[in-house]
């Protein structure tokens, strides 16, 4: 995130003043495009919830039209683009993080915590959303059974391990939906306060009530995939 630094410092030296107004409003552009593809996201991830029929045919409408195969890419160079341009303000040095844990703390600000809890969730989340691109490219097309598989495999906690097994990948996609939900909730409770377009407190609660739809939606969906490879559906 130096690099992104050093760039914003050399735009806004030779050329407009107003460069570091543009690259706000297009990090924030980018994050609203995100967040609002995360919850179109979970929503077709929640049609397993109604019938794995249903999840496959929109599956396969995906693939028929082109869209996962354009979708994708556009996606992940999009979310590279939201990371280089969110990164020049977060702490990536130690000295960083500590000055700025300080001052969270000091200032006790519901907002200023928020914020941290950006700057964190954003590793988290980079990290995850990685993880999960590999396993659904690598085990491609898209579908019910193979979905439903793939949540349920117990991960690298062998079974030959003396009959120990451990859910490796329900717990990762529960941690990845708390996080995953909570930076774009408030993130794009930040951006939409950021630029005065709505009333915080209202918008807000509006939200937290979005965030917590989509998670429910979230578990639910795990326990169906569960049921599904475990033959209950």
């Amino acid at each position: 995130m130096e690099l992104a630094k050093t760039l914003q410092v050399t735009l806004n030296k030779k050329a407009n003043p107003k460069t570091d107004l543009y690259v706000d409003l297009a990090q924030s552009l980018s994050g609203v495009f995100l967040v609002g593809f995360l919850w179109m996201h979970m929503l077709f991830v929640a049609t397993i919830i109604v019938s794995p029929e249903l999840f496959n045919s929109l599956s396969e409408g995906l693939d028929k039209y082109y869209l996962a195969q354009v979708g994708i890419p556009a996606t992940i160079l999009l979310i590279i683009c939201h990371i280089f341009l969110a990164g020049r303000r977060a702490p990536m040095r130690l000295r960083d993080m500590r000055i700025a844990w300080r001052m969270t703390k000091m200032m006790g600000h519901a907002d200023t915590w928020i914020w941290a809890g950006q700057v964190i969730t954003a590793l988290l989340v980079g990290i995850f959303a990685s993880m999960h691109l590999w396993t659904v490219l690598t085990q491609w097309p898209l579908r019910a059974a193979t979905s439903a598989a793939r949540v349920a495999s117990v991960g690298p906690a062998d079974p030959s391990w003396g009959g120990f097994t451990f859910p490796f990948m329900i717990v990762f996609y529960v941690i990845f939906l708390l996080v995953g939900e909570y930076h774009a909730g408030f993130g794009l409770y930040r951006i939409l306060v950021k630029w005065g377009w709505f009333e915080r407190h209202k918008m807000g609660y509006v939200l937290k009530g979005i965030t917590v739809i989509i998670v429910a939606l979230g578990f639910i969906a795990l326990y169906t995939f569960t049921k599904i490879a475990g033959g209950g559906a």
